[in-house]
């Protein structure tokens, strides 16, 4: 039995088939990846499909399936969240389940790195997948100095992350870097255990450089729009209202006037404050108005226009968000 070792995948469905077919993979063959499936590459979702249902198989936890898992989700992330749309919950309850390295007789696996002098099993979680921490981590440790130029261990270690050119990255015997950018019009890597024999396969586009362009607007449409802060809003359309993209500057301008539109009903939301303030006092009194007014989820604008104006200003801080701002909007009968 053979163990067929792949590098990044990053959604690279074709090349995973075309690899697989060029190393005469069987059955009996064990394929490991060493993380990285999904994101930046086209197919994201075929590949977990793949890989999920295949015998034999081990995926390792990923820098990409942890952003997923811990849902710190970047520009990548929210693509593949949007391409599984009603699976992505299945997607991340398998993410949290894979391991952070595998040993066999021959090596070592990882996504991205060890520190050198520590047992596979006492590995830092962040340094074997390489998300920020990890890299950090490594930085203050070693300096500029990449770990596996200082890796002394007795088995050698494989590892992705890192596209290291077209060709892996070979120090022999300690370590081997197998990602060789096959999303980015480079190659998807497999390195077949135990006779370390290096086996590629070619991609023929960069696929990444045109999934940032095929998905601007459909995950512009996705974002939750109403959480977020005035400010944020405001930030995202800045950066995007004058893109190329005619359809995507046409939706963010829509998005700034929505928001324009929302911040202009502050006088009538003011007024409707003074009203309900005006009512509260009529019943209970200037001096008793305040526990009943805590049922309001606007309590502090009712409690601020009691002692001085109440500003527009001073509404966008209160309620920073669409959301908190329609919902006060409801409660008084302002309908928009």
């Amino acid at each position: 039995m053979r163990t067929i070792v792949v590098g990044d995948i990053h959604g690279c469905y074709t090349e995973l088939l075309q690899l697989g077919a060029k190393v005469e993979i069987t059955d009996e063959d064990c394929l490991i990846s060493l993380g990285d499936i999904v994101d930046r590459g086209a197919d994201s979702v075929k590949v977990y499909n793949f890989l999920k249902n295949r015998p034999n198989t081990i995926v390792l936890m990923g820098n990409h399936e942890r952003k997923h898992l811990r849902q710190t989700l970047s520009y990548s992330q929210e693509i593949v969240k949007l391409q599984f749309g009603a699976h992505y919950p299945e997607f991340l309850e398998w993410v949290s389940h894979l391991p952070y390295y595998y040993e066999t007789d021959a090596a070592i696996l990882v996504h991205a790195a060890v520190e050198n002098g520590i047992p596979i099993e006492k590995q830092r979680e962040e340094v074997l997948c390489g998300c920020n921490a990890g890299e950090k981590y490594l930085e203050k440790q070693y300096g500029s100095t990449y770990w596996s130029q200082l890796y002394t261990g007795a088995k050698p270690v494989i590892f992705g992350h890192h596209v290291v050119g077209d060709n892996p990255l070979i120090i022999e015997q300690k370590a081997y870097g197998i990602d060789t950018g096959a999303c980015h019009g480079g190659r998807l890597t497999a390195l077949i255990l135990p006779s370390f024999e290096i086996v590629q396969v070619q991609s023929p586009q960069d696929y990444w450089k045109e999934e940032i362009v095929k998905w601007q607007l459909p995950v512009m449409m996705a974002k939750p729009w109403s959480s977020y802060k005035w400010d944020k809003i405001q930030a995202i359309c800045d950066e995007f209202k004058n893109s190329p993209n005619v359809e995507l500057s046409a939706f963010i301008m829509e998005k700034e006037q929505w928001m324009h539109n929302l911040l202009a009903l502050a006088p009538k939301i003011i007024f409707k404050v003074e009203e309900r303030l005006a009512e509260l006092i009529s019943t209970y009194g200037a001096d008793d108005f305040k526990k009943p007014a805590r049922c309001f989820s606007y309590a502090t604008l009712l409690y601020k226009v009691n002692v001085s104006n109440l500003t527009s200003e001073f509404l966008q801080q209160t309620l920073p968000t669409p959301d908190k701002w329609l919902q006060v909007m409801t409660e008084l009968g302002i309908y928009f």
